[in-house]
């Protein structure tokens, strides 16, 4: 039995974010290690262990990342725009955790912002560690996905583009 992908990225911001690594670890923990293999992307949080997990690295090449959310059956990921834009690119059904100034994983809370805009679409599941239920709730997310079959979808909008471009370039 071929075994399906979960990618972890915390991203590549300076700030420590060992609160998403420990969500993470305790979402995944329910998982059965015979059906999945966990790569780990821990940026400048602590290198950690986790259930599932076969590779583990600081930071990884744009190329690897991308293949990741190819091939992932799901991600787990800080709230960063272009993880966000991999993800639907994808079609990839992705936990997110955005990181909070309060924890003093970034500056502000745009993350937080960015999340609470996009929670709604059904490939993305903000996992709120508030619920008591977050990781039962993680669980179902998941399940809705597990026979769907995955499709690269083109995210450029020509037609806005080009109309920005006129606004901006009148001749």
């Amino acid at each position: 039995m071929e075994k399906h992908l979960i990618y972890v990225t915390t991203g590549t911001c300076h700030f420590n974010f060992d609160r998403m690594l420990g969500l993470v670890k305790k979402c995944v923990s329910e998982l059965d290690n015979t059906t999945y293999d966990l790569t780990l992307q821990y940026g400048t949080s602590n290198e950690t262990t986790m259930h599932c997990m076969t590779e583990v690295s600081e930071f990884l090449s744009r190329e690897r990342s991308e293949f990741l959310y190819e091939h992932a059956k799901f991600v787990f990921s800080h709230c960063g725009i272009g993880s966000i834009y991999n993800s639907l690119k994808y079609s990839t059904p992705t936990i997110i955790i955005p990181r909070l100034e309060k924890y003093a994983e970034f500056s502000d809370d745009h993350q937080l912002q960015i999340a609470n805009e996009i929670k709604d679409n059904p490939l993305i599941f903000m996992l709120d560690e508030d619920n008591e239920n977050y990781i039962d709730d993680f669980i179902v997310f998941i399940k809705k996905f597990e026979n769907i079959q995955k499709c690269e979808v083109d995210l450029i909008n020509y037609e806005l583009a080009n109309k920005m471009k006129s606004i901006l370039y009148k001749d």
